[in-house]
């Protein structure tokens, strides 16, 4: 992987028909093992009918919204063994299996820091796009962003890249977002079918991201301008 992309978050989305958020609150996911006793809320939960949002001091998070359910979790320097948002999502799973569960995805993020905006700016509308008049007018430039899809053998992996700014602290970084969807519909004929075909891909999850990591480094940074040297980035990400 190149030195200069850094992986900063990773969800899991589990699309599900009839979910009410409010089958899930924080005595809940506690007292069913679902999360550690020990873990502490970063902030004050956000629980109603049709939104619960717990985010924890390690980075991870459980949102939940009708027919939707999110785990996620911010990265930082933390390696592959450090990362709990699969053992969370396996065990929403196992403690709500009588949810009809339709489709995950795997979404992680990446960032490429660049020495400047300018830098970054080229890099979308130099190196992705074709130059030309329409990158100007009215006297502004674009603010251009591609969407990719890529079919894949089951599945497909959708691709987003923005022009962001990343702040650390004090420190504002220009840089590129890649954001992945890896979307993948559940097969089987039986419940116990689906949430068996769920499970596997939810513990197949660093397959995906390297597939992620694969893909941008091989067609998407291989030819780009010299960015910044990555930086360990454990704050907030916003567009330009």
């Amino acid at each position: 992987m190149s030195n200069s992309l850094q992986l900063t978050e990773i969800a899991i989305s589990l699309v599900a028909k009839n979910l009410n958020p409010a089958v899930l609150n924080p005595d809940f996911v506690k007292y069913t093992g679902i999360i550690p006793s020990d873990w502490e809320l970063a902030n004050q939960p956000v629980y109603n009918n049709n939104l619960v949002q717990l985010v924890y001091k390690n980075g991870v998070g459980i949102i939940v919204q009708p027919n939707r359910l999110n785990v996620l979790e911010m990265i930082g320097g933390k390696t592959p063994a450090e990362i709990q948002l699969a053992t969370v999502a396996l065990q929403l799973v196992e403690k709500l299996s009588q949810v009809e569960y339709q489709a995950v995805g795997i979404n992680p993020k990446a960032v490429v820091g660049f020495t400047s905006e300018a830098d970054a700016y080229q890099y979308i509308c130099s190196n992705l796009l074709s130059p030309g008049s329409w990158q100007e007018f009215g006297g502004s430039k674009v603010n251009a962003g591609l969407e990719l899809s890529y079919p894949l053998k089951r599945g497909v992996l959708n691709l987003a890249i923005n022009q962001v700014n990343v702040q650390s602290g004090e420190q504002v970084t220009p840089a590129i977002l890649f954001s992945g969807n890896l979307n993948y519909p559940l097969t089987g004929n039986t419940v116990a079918e689906r949430i068996q075909d769920l499970q596997q891909i939810i513990a197949n999850w660093q397959n995906d991201v390297n597939i992620f990591q694969q893909l941008l480094v091989e067609k998407f940074l291989s030819s780009s301008p010299s960015p910044s040297p990555a930086q360990q980035i454990s704050a907030s990400v916003f567009s330009k």
